[in-house]
């Protein structure tokens, strides 16, 4: 039996959601608390992703079984697949590279180049319009969490704040 990429997915949304859940059970219990928690809202967020996840692997399985019975042939699902996981995974790296650059350039710098990585990894061309963006959208980031929400922001070594 090959597996299907909803199976795989499935499978994984569920162990995700566990890891989730089983870090979510560990938050500390405050004597202020209500009796929903802190940990309350995430342990929902992990039931409901194994349980999802769960249900997205038996519909695999169910799908699979009832095509055996019809006698239809099992779709390739895993061409190009390869292809797909490398682009994400440039993503990720464009993402670890954020992290790591925040503390040191500060939010605002990190953010605009993380929008501009993003924008020419995917495939935009090279010009005004990117770096407009990125600034731009950097700009309105940082107004929105510092600015609106009063989250305080890395400003970073270069621009000690």
């Amino acid at each position: 039996m090959q597996m299907s990429r909803d199976l795989v997915g499935g499978l994984g949304t569920s162990i995700i959601g566990a890891v989730y859940y089983y870090y979510a059970s560990q938050l500390r219990v405050s004597a202020l608390d209500d009796s929903f928690g802190p940990s309350g809202l995430p342990k929902t967020y992990g039931v409901i992703m194994i349980v999802l996840g769960l249900a997205i692997a038996a519909d695999s399985l169910l799908r699979a079984r009832r095509d055996r019975a019809a006698g239809l042939a099992a779709q390739p699902q895993w061409a190009g697949q390869g292809q797909k996981m490398l682009r994400a995974a440039g993503l990720l790296c464009i993402g670890i590279a954020y992290l790591l650059l925040v503390n040191w350039a500060g939010y605002a710098i990190s953010i605009a180049l993380l929008l501009m990585a993003t924008a020419l990894y995917r495939g935009a061309p090279p010009s005004w319009r990117v770096i407009a963006v990125s600034v731009g959208g950097a700009a309105a980031l940082w107004g929105i969490f510092v600015l609106l929400l009063g989250v305080s922001m890395p400003s970073g070594l270069l621009l000690p704040g």
